[in-house]
């Protein structure tokens, strides 16, 4: 008897742990994707930059597959093709114009391939075919992009050296030339001042004349035949009209040796212009340096051992989050923080553009609603997170998530522009139909603006 009860006790234990094994394993391939129906496609790289085979596969971030053979070239100018499987879910989004690339998970995080979603014009890409690859960027490449912009800064500094010196010369040259068109103009400048004069006499005299035979004409003094014939009027009138003349001719010399200075000023050949060009040239390889700059910050934030600062701290990378990790609460999972959603309908947000097939916009109605949802949470969103959450209930699987979440941009995009939000921490996420937790808990159609705040 107890030999039957240690046996069927032993046959129990193995039971048990085949049963667990089995589980196990079933739960292991399922996150592994293993029991999903898959496509293949394959992609080609002149470098794979450390893919390895059963390196993760994302599609827009979301995870699709994995890598499951990179083949090498025959020849050195040939090109690695790397062939990988997408989950059916994610099928519909790979067109035939997305673009692979491999990406990292920071400077030193771990190497994965991203597939970019195609245009909606695009046909779906058939089984078996064969997407564009787009180079990597590698470090080294950065680091000399670096090194030949220190080089350029440098040449351009000592060539904006002379170039001041020769605006500082051409400067002085033009100060120079001011002085002399001054001392040039100057005894003009009198005899024009001398000839105004003479001219002013000359026609109160004129006057005065006129009025003496006009009184004389009106006391029936003299004759208008003598008055006519009166040499001394006539010289009077010669001498006023050669002043006059003289005064045009000199203003006409003053005119022509200012405009002749001021197109010397602006002359294409000018110092002043080379100065100017070299300035402009100095400023886009800074603004260049900058951009490179603001890359590495990106990959900072993404580096396994900074990534726990970086989300202490409320730097998100909400682009990276799927719609999946979302709903799990990858954003509230901290119980320092808590959600607050508020609902607006797409009839009350969006209005069809004009000449268009199902495009929509925000009609003025829509904005009015957004700024009077978002006002409550203003003072506070600088120490929280904003999400946009996109909802449709039309068409087909994947007509409702490229609704969403075109939805979900949209309304991002004007909260960021109207309320200066700060970008790193607002985002938008497309959830197609799934609508828990809307009012009356029936399926939503439109947004959501989920404000998510420290408690």
């Amino acid at each position: 008897m107890a030999t039957s009860s240690r046996l069927a006790g032993v046959g129990a234990f193995v039971l048990g742990g085949l049963a667990l094994f089995a589980v196990g394993l079933f739960m292991i391939g399922d996150r592994q994707m293993a029991f999903s129906d898959k496509v293949v496609v394959f992609t080609e790289f002149k470098k794979i930059t450390g893919l390895q085979p059963g390196a993760i596969v994302r599609v827009s971030g979301a995870k699709a597959g994995s890598i499951q053979s990179i083949v090498p070239p025959n020849t050195p100018s040939g090109k690695f093709r790397v062939e990988l499987d997408i989950v059916e879910d994610l099928h519909q989004l790979v067109r035939t114009d997305s673009i692979a690339s491999i990406e990292t998970e920071g400077l030193v995080g771990g190497t994965f391939l991203g597939v970019s979603t195609g245009s909606d014009t695009a046909a779906v890409v058939a089984p078996n075919a064969t997407i564009a690859g787009k180079e990597p960027f590698d470090v080294a490449d950065l680091m000399q992009q670096m090194g030949d912009t220190v080089v350029k800064v440098n040449a351009t500094i000592d060539g904006l050296k002379d170039d001041a010196q020769r605006a500082v010369v051409a400067v002085a040259d033009t100060v120079e030339n001011v002085n002399m068109l001054i001392v040039d103009v100057s005894p003009q400048l009198k005899r024009i001042t001398a000839s105004a004069t003479e001219i002013s006499a000359s026609t109160s005299m004129l006057t005065a004349n006129a009025v003496q035979i006009a009184d004389g004409i009106r006391g029936g003094k003299g004759t208008i035949g003598k008055l006519l014939n009166d040499d001394g009027l006539y010289t009077r009138i010669s001498g006023i009209a050669k002043q006059t003349e003289d005064v045009a001719t000199n203003a006409g010399v003053l005119v022509t040796k200012a405009r002749e200075t001021l197109e010397g000023l602006q002359s294409k050949d000018s110092a002043i212009n080379g100065m100017t060009a070299s300035v402009r040239q100095t400023m886009d390889d800074a603004r260049l340096a900058m951009s490179g700059f603001a890359e590495n910050m990106e990959a900072m934030k993404r580096n396994f051992l900074l990534r726990g600062f970086f989300n202490r701290r409320g730097y998100f990378d909400l682009a990276q989050i799927s719609p999946a990790d979302y709903r799990k609460g990858a954003l509230t999972a901290k119980s320092d923080r808590r959600a607050a959603q508020v609902f607006l309908a797409s009839d009350a947000l969006f209005e069809s553009e004009p000449d268009s097939i199902g495009r929509e916009r925000l009609s003025e109605a829509g904005k009015s609603a957004l700024a009077a949802a978002i006002a409550p949470y203003l003072e506070r969103l600088a120490s929280g997170i904003l999400m946009v959450e996109g909802y449709s209930q039309q068409g087909p699987a994947e007509e409702r998530y490229l609704r969403s979440r075109v939805r979900a941009s949209i309304v991002r995009d004007y909260l960021l522009g109207t309320f200066m939000l700060d970008p790193q921490n607002t985002g938008a996420i497309p959830l197609s139909a799934e609508s828990p937790g809307s009012p009356g808990n029936v399926p939503w159609d439109g947004v959501a603006l989920a404000v998510i705040l420290p408690k």
